[in-house]
Parts: C-alpha cells; sequence; structure tokens
C-alpha cells in the first residue's frame, strides 16, 4: 500500500519565549486502491501533544511515540483521514520539527500487519527568513587545525620525501610514533618507514608544559620534543596535517612550531542512548578527536530511552533495558518504530575502546546518568526501582512519567551501588560523570518513602532529596578512587561537595555562578557547543534549535568568558570546554559526520588556541584547504560553501 503522512502548521502562538499553544493538523492519505481496516498510525513526534486536543479518534503518548487510534476505522482506497491536534511548544521553523517516522498497524486476522509510511516534510507557518552566508575566500596554503599558538615559516621550500627514518629518545613517545605511522600509512600512499637520510626525531624536553609540543624541520630532519605522551601526540596531529601528496613523494614545510592548549580540558560528549552507535563508529570517532587536539571523550552510556553498558550483576539492564520496540518492554522512540531496535557494548568492547582512545591520549569518561533519566533502568528492574506506594503525578521533558528514581527505597542505593562499583572498575578514568539534570517538579512529593526521608532529615524542599542522593554517590565514588562529575543541575539541594565538577549547558553563566561557589567547572553551552542545533535557517536542515541555530561562524567565535577580565580568579575553577552531540535524531555514521563537520573544528580551536590567535577569516581559508583532510578521512561532512546562501 502507499501512504503518505502531513502535517500542517495551522496556527502558532508567540506569548512567551518557549511559544505558547499550538494548532496543527494531521492527514494520513491513502494513496492506494486498497481499504484500510482496523488499523492504527503510529508515529514519533518530539513535542507533547496536549491531552484531550485530538479531534478524531485517541491518542497515546510515551515519550515520543504516539498512537492514534481512529474513532472510524476504516479508510477508503483514494480517501484520507484528518485530525486536529494542540502541542503548547515554540513555533516549528524546521522539517526535522515534524515526524522522525510512522507506520500503520492493520489487525490482520489477529496479526499485527505493519505497513510503512511516507512523510512529508511539515507545511511551516513560520520558517526563518534569514540564511547565514560564508564569505568567498582562498585556500590556505597550510591547514592545520586547531590553529597553533606561535608558528614561524622559515623558507618557502619544502622537504621532499618517500621514506622516513623514525628515531626515539624516550618512552613517552611510544604511542604517538605508532600513532603517526599508522595514520600516515592509511592515509598517504607515497610514504613508507625505514633507513632513510630523512629522520623524524621524538626527543624530551622536561623544560615544555604539559601537552605542549615543539615541532622543527631542516631540510634532512624533522625534531619534535615534548615533555609528555600527549605533547608527542598533538605533534604528531600537526605533522599529519603539514603533509602534502604529490605524484611520487609526500612534502612537509620548512618551519618552527611552538604550541600549547588554551585549556587541559577539551572534550566531546556523544549520546549513544537514544540511538546505538557501533563500536567502529567510537573508534572513528574518538582517532578523529586525536586529530584535532581533544583529550577527553565523554561517553553517554544511559538515558531513558536505552542502557547501553554491560553491568554483570544485572543482566536484565542489556537484556531488557538496550531494546525498543512494540515487542519490547521499552517502546519504540524517535525512529526504527516498526521494528526491534536497539544494542549495548559488552564490558570486552568497551575495554578495547578504552585501550584505543589511550593510544590517542585520549580518556573515556563513562555517563551514568541519575535520578532522572533512568526509564530504561527502572523498566528493566522494576522490582528493585520501582516505589509501589509513590503516587506522584510528573511529566519529564521528554514526556516520560516513571523516569526518576526513588531517593526513599533501598533498591534505588542497592543498583546504583552495584553499578558504579562494575563502573569503576571498567573504566581507568580518574572521573564519573552522574548525569543529574533534567530532574522534573512533582517528583517524590506523594511518595511516603521520600516524605518520610524529608522529615527525618529536615528537608524542606524535594530538591534536596535529590542532593541527598547525590552526595551519596559521590561519596560511593570518592571510596571507589573516582571524582563525580555532573551537569549543572547536580549542586541543585546544597548537599554535595566542592569536589564535583560542574558541567554547565544551560547557559556558560551557570558555569559562572558555580565557580563563584567553589565548584570547578567545564564549560558547555548549548547555544554554542551543541552540535546536533542545526547549521543553518533553511527549513530543509537537520538538526534542533531550542537553544540555537549554530551556523559555522557562530560556533567559531565562541570567546569562553569574554565577559571577565583576564586576572578574574573564576578562570581558575575553569578546566575547559566540551561539545556535545545528542542523538534523538541522529542515528548513522553519514548523519554524524554531517553534524559534527566542520564545526567541530571551530569549537576545537576555541579549545586550544589562544583568543588573540584566532581569526574567522584565516580559519576559514584553512578550512577550505582542510576539507581535502575530510576527503582522506572519508567524512561526509556539510560543505559550508555550497550549503549557506
Amino acid at each position: 500500500m502507499s501512504l503518505r503522512l502531513n502535517l500542517e502548521v495551522l496556527s502558532e502562538s508567540f506569548e512567551n519565549e518557549y511559544g505558547g499553544p499550538c494548532r496543527f493538523g494531521l492527514t494520513l492519505n491513502n494513496l492506494s486502491d486498497d481499504h484500510l481496516n482496523d488499523w492504527s498510525l503510529h508515529f514519533a513526534l518530539d513535542r507533547f501533544i496536549t491531552p484531550g486536543s485530538i479531534t478524531e479518534g485517541k491518542l497515546d503518548q510515551v515519550g515520543s511515540y504516539c498512537v492514534v487510534t481512529p474513532n472510524n476505522n476504516h479508510l477508503k482506497a483514494n480517501e484520507h483521514f484528518y485530525c486536529e491536534f494542540t502541542m503548547n511548544t515554540a513555533p516549528l521553523r524546521f522539517h526535522s520539527d515534524g515526524f522522525d517516522d510512522a507506520f500503520v498497524e492493520v489487525n490482520a486476522n489477529g496479526n499485527p500487519l505493519r505497513l510503512p509510511v511516507m512523510i512529508a516534510p511539515p507545511v511551516l507557518a513560520s520558517p526563518h527568513k534569514q540564511r547565514s552566508s560564508i564569505p568567498s575566500t582562498e585556500p590556505a596554503a597550510m591547514a592545520i587545525i586547531p590553529k597553533p599558538n606561535n608558528i614561524v615559516h622559515l623558507s618557502e621550500q619544502a622537504i621532499e620525501l618517500s621514506i622516513l627514518e623514525i628515531r626515539l629518545s624516550t618512552n613517552k613517545a611510544k604511542l604517538a610514533t605508532n600513532w603517526f605511522k599508522d595514520q600516515a600509512s592509511s592515509t598517504f600512499q607515497h610514504l613508507s618507514f625505514g633507513n632513510s637520510d630523512t629522520r623524524l626525531t621524538f626527543i624530551e624536553k622536561k623544560s615544555l608544559t604539559p601537552s605542549s609540543y615543539q615541532l622543527r624541520t631542516s631540510m634532512i630532519d624533522i625534531e619534535i620534543s615534548a615533555a609528555d605522551e600527549q605533547g608527542f601526540l598533538h605533534a604528531c596531529a600537526t605533522l599529519l596535517q603539514l603533509i602534502g601528496q604529490g605524484e611520487q613523494s609526500v612534502s612537509i614545510p620548512h618551519l618552527n612550531i611552538d604550541d600549547a592548549p588554551r585549556y587541559s580540558y577539551r572534550g566531546m560528549m556523544l549520546d549513544c542512548a537514544r540511538h546505538f552507535h557501533p563500536v567502529e563508529t567510537i573508534k572513528r570517532l574518538i582517532n578523529q578527536l586525536a586529530y584535532y587536539k581533544f583529550n577527553t571523550f565523554h561517553w553517554h552510556l544511559t538515558d531513558d530511552e536505552g542502557w547501553r553498558v554491560e553491568i554483570k550483576a544485572f543482566p536484565q539492564l542489556t537484556k531488557i533495558g538496550a531494546w525498543r520496540g512494540g515487542e519490547q518492554v521499552l517502546e519504540p522512540q524517535f525512529t526504527h518504530l516498526a521494528e526491534s531496535y536497539g544494542g549495548f557494548y559488552n564490558q570486552q568492547e568497551i575495554k578495547e575502546i578504552i585501550e584505543y582512545a589511550q593510544c590517542r591520549g585520549i580518556t573515556v569518561i563513562p555517563e551514568f546518568d541519575i535520578p532522572g533519566h533512568c526509564r530504561a533502568a527502572i523498566k528493566a528492574l522494576p522490582e528493585l526501582l520501582v516505589d509501589q506506594d509513590d503516587l506522584s503525578q510528573y511529566r519529564s521533558i521528554q514526556h516520560y512519567n516513571d523516569n526518576v528514581l526513588s531517593p526513599g527505597i533501598a533498591g534505588t542505593y542497592q543498583f546504583i551501588d552495584t553499578v558504579l562499583e562494575e563502573i569503576a572498575a571498567l573504566f581507568p578514568s580518574p572521573y564519573v560523570h552522574i548525569g543529574a539534570d533534567e530532574v522534573p517538579k512533582g517528583v517524590w512529593v506523594d511518595s511516603p518513602s521520600c516524605q518520610q526521608l524529608m522529615q527525618q532529615h529536615g528537608y524542606q524542599d524535594p530538591k534536596e532529596l535529590q542532593g541527598h542522593l547525590l552526595r551519596h554517590v559521590e561519596n560511593k565514588l570518592r571510596s571507589l578512587g573516582k571524582r563525580m562529575l555532573g551537569w549543572e543541575e547536580a549542586q541543585h539541594g546544597n548537599k554535595v561537595s566542592k569536589d564535583t565538577v560542574i558541567y554547565s549547558w544551560l547557559s556558560e553563566q551557570a558555569a559562572i555562578d558555580c565557580a563563584k561557589q567553589g565548584f570547578d567547572v567545564v564549560l558547555q553551552p548549548a547555544q554554542f557547543t551543541y552540535l546536533d542545533m542545526t547549521q543553518d535557517f533553511a527549513p530543509e536542515e537537520p538538526g534542533v534549535d531550542w537553544a540555537n541555530v549554530i551556523p559555522l561562524e557562530h560556533a567559531y567565535r565562541y570567546e569562553p568568558l569574554a565577559q571577565l577580565a583576564d586576572n578574574d580568579p573564576i578562570h581558575k575553577r575553569v578546566w575547559g570546554v566540551q561539545c556535545a552531540l545528542w542523538c534523538e535524531i541522529v542515528n548513522n555514521q553519514d548523519r554524524i559526520d554531517y553534524m559534527l563537520y566542520p564545526r567541530i573544528t571551530a569549537i576545537a580551536e576555541a579549545c586550544w588556541t589562544q583568543s588573540k590567535h584566532k581569526d574567522y577569516s584565516n580559519y576559514l581559508a584553512r578550512l577550505k584547504t582542510h576539507t581535502e583532510w575530510f576527503d582522506k578521512q572519508g567524512i561526509q561532512y556539510r560543505q559550508p560553501w555550497n550549503c549557506d546562501a
């Protein structure tokens, strides 16, 4: 059968910055010559439909998963079903604000049959009028990203070579040399390694600061100096970007570089809970992060829609919590609605990824998101995590009413302690991120056990229960030799110590406020660093825009803590900068590439390059040449000069 689903914006509200009640029309067109009988429409829409607002049929919604059961379940050939409904939402600006996936289920003699549905772009009432543009620029002769903080060109003459001899004077360069040889051999067909008149020498120089390096080239020698493993790796990342491919050999320019990072923490977060990304995708990303001198991979492994890390003490977490679909305990979400979807990383795969990252100077920080964002775990372990007497009514930002752990029952603490013990043993990182964001209002207020806990400790606000739980988590992690990291809500309830590190996501000001209280912080303001945001204002651009539309220029011009004086003590509390790719609607390798590149290279300069050395026009010139490097790596990047108009 041929079925098409349309969404039309009928009216929009601009009563406040978050919009207001908006009216929509839904049309299911039966474009075939066959009748539909005993059917229901299933679709994913990442906004909450106002209960009771649908004009025809019955609607049920769990998260993004919606089911419309019509009053008249007979849809004739070449006719359509139509209904209207209301959502209290910001105006829709992009096609990706509409349906993510859909199917029609037909009851065929007691057996459900799922029919595919073609989704038409939504009819928008007020798409953005403006467009971003990128000025025309000539490609740079050299395209190092992020830009080194000190580079001196010695001559126009380049070193031509086909064989390179590597000499080590320190074991600290072993990781770097292994990575360099592997990457160079796979990228440059005319470069090999062996005895040669041209030497690449690695020298330990203890006077250099951590992660910094010196790179010197002459007509017969390339010399790299650093004080630690990361410095050597960063130098090799620069050297790989310097190599030019010739017809019979490669070339390296004649120059001196003295370089050091602006921030000690340079991170990227990938969400593998909303959509599962294979091991090879994770490794590929980690390898690319090394090229841009990131040193931290923040791995979002658990959420409402999926549990992705094997916990041997609780096999149900992955047997049940890693899968969603019509026949699974977890309902479908976002995409792949008509099938069973999911996956997880077993502990051996995680160890392989950690080792792979370590060989590239990258620390893997796991995130175990609590006490909200826990629906997958709760559904997998109801006997342990469901408070049967809790009658509290709430709705999370992702439209769930059953996704928060209870601080009032013993099972919560048994679950947390057991999971943390396995995670701490599995991940060598000294840090564990515990999420702590987006706990909705209304939780725990009608739970006798939670109310008793509040009375026992003299708590006045339910937020203090979150603080109570997170203080337990902090102490548990400390006993395991780990330091707790969390989103800015981790300090709600004023119970965790200043040993907890705060990642600000709602705004940079949130980080400043936490730093003033004495917390160390990482800057991850969504307005600049969330790379799931759309990259332009054209309605067909994929992504979301609740924080901002983030064109390339906007990402590049992010200047951390620009509002503070250089001597402000707040700077000492800032570890660094992190970008993020949330994956509600990012479900394949090509879409990952499109959303990350080239914007992640702009964030790389915010992390590494001192502000006085940053220049957008210079960056664009380097980027124009650097796209050849994307091509070598097989990155399906967004081509900014072709897309922005």
